[in-house]
């Protein structure tokens, strides 16, 4: 092993998180969501759930993060204070109460009750929230053998600005595979969906990014401040963006004999959290280099180890 190819290697893992947080590749717009302590806070409305709990239900909401610590509140439940005096905590067991029933929260600070716009939410049928998802079409690999999907990884971010967490879902074919094993894989793919079920987006990496665990972080937060979410992750020739457009060349297959991807431009894309749409892509950097020997293999296995963070 080279001398520097621990430094190097480790560079890259984390080259990910480095690039989003500088962001290189967004446009910076003036700050829509709350800022605290000098730190960029999430503009997120009260979340407020209610679940089936001991024969009545289980209610609680977020405490806001730019919000003094002192702030208690009120709750309503069918537009009547369940509360004699105001709750310090963030949760409260309403029992006896029916499975049609609707909450909302306003804070009080000081003496003084404050009005919070947004729908009363409802409470759930069940202690958990089930939404339905749209499963990608089974294939086969280039020498033949059939594949399907999987749910991978998840996580969450307010794509489209209206307070609310959306989801983001990774599908990984069944024949995703570690950098230390040869043979091909099916596409990965990244959908978003609103907490109602409704589908938002797909973006499908394409042919040159190999599906497994390191090849495919992604990563969701607010980058320029403008009070939505943009997700951001690595591509390649023929990946496609939310709407359909192709990223690079779309005919490009970098795969070699064994599958592996040794070859061939490397992007950082950014995409709209809303549309999915790619809003710009610059090289990924550090670069592979060669046939990525110089992280300590050739066979691509060190040199695509990646970890990502925001």
């Amino acid at each position: 092993m080279a001398p520097n190819t621990y430094n190097d290697t480790l560079q890259r893992s984390i080259a990910l998180g480095l690039l989003a947080l500088a962001c290189s590749a967004c446009t910076t717009t003036p700050p829509a969501t709350t800022e605290a302590a000098g730190r960029q806070l999430e503009r997120l409305d009260r979340g407020v759930v209610a679940i089936p709990a001991q024969g009545g239900n289980f209610v609680s909401w977020r405490a806001l993060g730019g919000e003094d610590p002192s702030t208690a509140f009120n709750l309503y439940r069918d537009g009547k204070r369940l509360n004699d005096k105001p709750l310090a905590a963030t949760n409260f067991m309403d029992a006896g109460a029916g499975p049609n029933a609707a909450y909302s929260v306003r804070p009080v600070r000081g003496n003084a009750e404050s009005s919070e716009s947004g729908k009363p939410a409802a409470a759930w049928p069940q202690s958990f929230l089930s939404i339905s998802l749209r499963k990608p079409a089974d294939g086969v690999t280039p020498d033949g053998v059939a594949y399907s999907y999987v749910v991978n990884d998840g996580s969450a971010a307010d794509l489209d600005g209206d307070g609310r967490y959306e989801l983001l879902v990774k599908w990984q074919p069944t024949n995703a595979k570690d950098n230390s094993q040869g043979g091909y894989t099916g596409s990965t793919y990244i959908d978003a969906y609103r907490l109602d079920g409704s589908f938002m987006w797909r973006i499908d990496l394409g042919r040159n990014i190999r599906a497994g665990a390191h090849y495919t972080t992604y990563l969701a937060y607010d980058f320029d401040g403008d009070g939505r979410a943009e997700v951001m992750m690595k591509t390649a020739d023929g990946s496609v963006d939310g709407q359909g457009k192709i990223i690079g060349d779309a005919k490009a297959d970098y795969r070699n004999e064994r599958g592996v991807i040794l070859a061939g431009p490397e992007f950082l894309t950014v995409f709209d959290g809303r549309s999915g749409a790619a809003l710009a892509s610059t090289d990924y950097l550090p670069a592979r280099g060669g046939d990525g020997a110089a992280w300590g293999d050739s066979r691509g296995n060190r040199v695509d180890r990646f970890l990502g963070g925001v």
